[in-house]
This record gives structure tokens, C-alpha cells and sequence, in this order.
């Protein structure tokens, strides 16, 4: 935990100008450029976030988000990496449908509510529990939500928050690592939002979003 301290201390700038650009996101971002987030954690899946990324920018820069067809979704995703595309696009437009173009009302709706995170998952096609919580750590909710994904998880095994990577993910499961993770963060005095990033940095090397 010292080492951890010691790392946070060491990224703090940078992560916390991080977490203010997802917050400036929410609080200043459009309609798109919300649903462009919702879309991206469509794509991240099975895929490194860098392509994952790199798959809803390009969709963003041709216009595609807004108008494209599944074909031309799905081709754009698979040029930029995007594994599972085509099921990825057949997502992407079904939340067209029902996120676009009143994206900010739709999501303000949803997070008002009790357990947005377990709304989110319902109502998002394409969307887990980490989906979820990865969508609302990027538009400034991220002390709400943990990111459970496998680098979390090996880093939450590496400090004996838990003994191991569970083979499955159930939302019974995830709320309990959840929660055994928020109890780490305060222990800490990191706070979650934060510590995921901090996470992602021992794992990677980088912080990304």
C-alpha cells in the first residue's frame, strides 16, 4: 500500500487533470460527444482501449455515429482493430436509437435513479457491469463505479483485496468485489476514481481514459 501511495503522490498532476477532463465532459460536452463516450465503451470489450478508441474516432471524424449503417460501422471498426465488430456496430446503432440525440437527458435520467450502474448495464445494449461503470468514471461519476476489468482485477489480486481473478462476473459478484474495492480506496486516501487510473499506470505504464 506504501508503493501504491508513493505512485498516486508521483501521477497525482496527471491524473487529476485527468478526472477534470472527464468531469468538463458531462458538465460542457454535446450530445455527441457524450454518446461518442457511450460508444466507445461499446468497443472496449475483448479490445485494447487504444484501438477501442481509435474505432469510435474514426466513426466520429466520417460521421458515422450519427448516420452510418451497420456495414459502414462495422468496416470502420475493423479497420481501426476493433475485434467483434459487427456486433459491435449492430450495438452501436441500437443506442443510436435509443441515446441519440437527447444523449445528456437520457443519461441524466438514468443517473438520478437508485443503482445507475445496474441501469446502465440493462438498458445499454452491448454494455456490462464494467461497461457501465467505465462510462460513468469517464463523464465524471467515477467515485460511484469501480472499473473491474482484468487489469484491475490482477492489481486488486497483487494487494490481497481479493484472492483471485473470479473465473465469471455475475452483478452479485461484481457488487462484492466492488465494494471490498471502494473499502480500499478509503483505506488508502485515494479516491476511486483515481484509483483506477493509478491502477491502470502500475499495469501499463501510461494513464489513458
Amino acid at each position: 500500500m506504501t508503493k501504491l501511495r508513493k505512485n498516486y503522490v508521483s501521477i497525482k498532476p496527471s491524473v487529476d487533470a485527468r478526472l477534470a477532463e472527464f468531469s468538463a465532459l458531462w458538465e460542457q460536452g454535446s450530445d455527441i460527444e457524450i454518446f461518442r463516450e457511450l460508444c466507445f465503451c461499446v468497443c472496449t470489450p475483448q479490445t485494447n482501449a487504444h484501438r477501442g478508441w481509435s474505432g469510435v474516432c474514426a466513426l466520429f471524424e466520417k460521421n458515422l455515429l450519427v448516420q452510418g449503417t451497420v456495414a459502414d460501422v462495422a468496416d470502420t471498426l475493423r479497420e481501426q482493430g476493433v475485434r467483434f465488430h459487427n456486433h459491435k456496430a449492430r450495438y452501436i446503432l441500437q443506442n443510436r436509437s435509443d441515446f441519440y440525440p437527447d444523449t445528456k437527458k437520457r443519461i441524466r435520467e438514468i443517473l438520478a435513479m437508485y443503482d445507475p450502474q445496474s441501469l446502465l448495464c440493462d438498458q445499454v445494449p452491448g454494455w456490462g457491469m464494467k461497461e457501465a461503470a467505465h462510462f460513468m468514471r469517464n463523464i465524471g461519476f467515477g467515485n460511484y463505479a469501480c472499473i473491474l476489468d482484468r487489469h484491475i482485477l490482477r492489481q486488486l489480486v497483487r494487494y490481497h483485496v481479493i484472492s483471485e481473478i473470479p473465473k465469471t462476473l455475475s452483478k452479485t459478484i461484481y457488487r462484492e468485489i466492488d465494494a471490498k474495492m471502494k473499502v480500499f480506496a478509503e483505506n488508502c486516501k485515494i479516491p476511486l476514481a483515481a484509483l483506477d487510473l493509478v491502477f491502470w499506470y502500475e499495469e501499463t505504464g501510461e494513464i489513458f481514459k
